[in-house]
């Protein structure tokens, strides 16, 4: 009896974060449908340091000269971005960053190991630029010509799509017909079949938000979604498909740095659903590569 009061506790636990994930998730696209950069600069700037202190605690980093020192780092990178501060050259920031972690391990070394190091460099440095992508995607019309506004405020849904609905439908269609295991070791839960589901339905779905992106903008401002662009509409099936494998490979890696250091989740800030890592170990991943993609098409 006990358990079964504690499973329906984690439930509405679960039901709430999630109510409250999806309106969060409803108010940041608004902002970015509504180009407010501030707006999405602080929600980003403030994941980022969190994200960063999970990584770091993750690996058995306690030392709160260590965790101050990455998470300002991390912060800092992501407003400096968002609000266009200008910086010295990269190459000097990043040979100053690496002295003061050293520093901080030999004066601290008690309580500061390389792991612990090791891992605030890497999630201070590339959290921010993972989060910050977001606002690169937003703000696709300034970097390549062709593109409008709306093209971005897609983009950026793409990698939310890609990121949860992937794992969604995957989870969906191996619990009904799942067989194989794609990682037992990693993730148990996980079957070939469906990875397969995720990503041909996260397929399906992503076509369909485009055309309704397409007809929405063509009936309202009279152009079309990509104006002169490269992109074009058949491509979103192979992005789509490219970014859901690449965001099963952010969840599993994630899994990887859990199952390496004996942790269930990598937080508790969102009950029943873990930290922030947990919610976005694969959006760090989607958002890079599908600018990256993106840059390439543009190329051409």
């Amino acid at each position: 009896m006990e358990n079964k009061e504690k499973r329906k506790v984690l439930q509405k636990d679960r039901t709430i974060s999630f109510v409250i994930i999806v309106l969060a998730l409803a108010g940041f696209l608004v902002a970015v449908a509504l180009d407010v950069r501030p707006v999405i600069t602080v929600i980003l700037a403030l994941l980022t340091p969190v994200a960063t202190y999970e990584i770091i605690k993750a690996v058995g980093g306690k030392s709160k000269v260590l965790f101050t020192v990455a998470c300002t780092v991390s912060l800092f990178t992501v407003l400096s971005y968002g609000f266009g501060i200008a910086l010295p050259s990269a190459s000097v920031l990043y040979g100053v960053y690496v002295l003061l972690l050293m520093s901080l391990m030999v004066f601290f070394h008690n309580k500061i190991e390389f792991t612990h190091v090791s891992a605030a460099f890497i999630a201070s440095l590339a959290l921010p630029f993972a989060f910050t992508c977001f606002l690169r995607l937003n703000n696709i019309a300034d970097w390549f010509t062709g593109y409008t506004h709306d093209a971005g405020v897609f983009f950026v849904g793409l990698a939310f799509s890609c990121s949860w609905f992937t794992d969604t439908f995957a989870y969906v269609v191996g619990v009904k017909f799942g067989k194989h295991k794609m990682a037992p070791v990693i993730s148990p839960k996980k079957s070939i079949e469906g990875a397969i589901g995720g990503v041909v339905i996260t397929a399906a779905v992503n076509v369909l938000i485009l055309y309704l992106f397409t007809i929405g903008c063509r009936n309202l401002y009279g152009y079309e979604l990509f104006g002169a662009s490269a992109m074009k509409f058949l491509y979103i099936i192979p992005i789509s498909m490219a970014l859901s494998l690449v965001s099963m490979l952010g969840d599993l890696s994630a899994s990887v740095i859990k199952r390496n250091f004996g942790i269930k989740d990598y937080g508790k800030l969102i009950p029943g659903h873990g930290g922030i890592m947990d919610r976005f170990d694969s959006c760090i991943f989607v958002a890079p590569t599908l600018y990256c993609i993106l840059s390439l098409i543009s190329s051409f």
